[in-house]
């Protein structure tokens, strides 16, 4: 492959991303970077990338609906402490207000627990 074939790539503006119109399609990406003081097998430094095993992209909006996008994503199933590990990272790194994760958070319990009610028999 030649490099004229690779389109070359340029940070643009949230104005200038809009005027590009209907025929493009726009995304946010983050990567977070958490050091982990704890060693794999005794010798391997743990780094968050080995603890989730892979790239996570992770939705930084909230669809109309209040419950699309960030909300979604927070209330799918984690391993162990990654909710908190990236909740507490978009907090210091001031990645999204403070308001805005509380928001998504609260919606994401919400629909947790909408789900276990519908599993769980009501208590009488």
């Amino acid at each position: 492959m030649s490099t004229a074939a690779v389109p070359e790539l340029k940070q643009i503006s949230r104005v200038e991303a809009m005027r590009l119109g209907p025929g493009w399609s726009h995304s946010c990406h983050a990567m977070l970077y958490a050091a982990n003081p704890g060693q794999l097998f005794g010798r391997i430094p743990m780094r968050f990338s080995v603890l989730v095993l892979g790239l996570v992209r992770v939705p930084l909006y909230t669809q109309k609906d209040r419950v699309g996008g960030f909300p979604n994503f927070l209330s799918n199933a984690f391993v162990s402490t990654a909710k908190c590990q990236l909740l507490f990272a978009l907090k210091v790194l001031n990645m999204m207000p403070e308001e805005k994760l509380a928001e998504a958070l609260a919606a994401a319990t919400e629909k947790q627990k909408k789900a276990l009610e519908k599993l769980l028999p009501a208590s009488s």
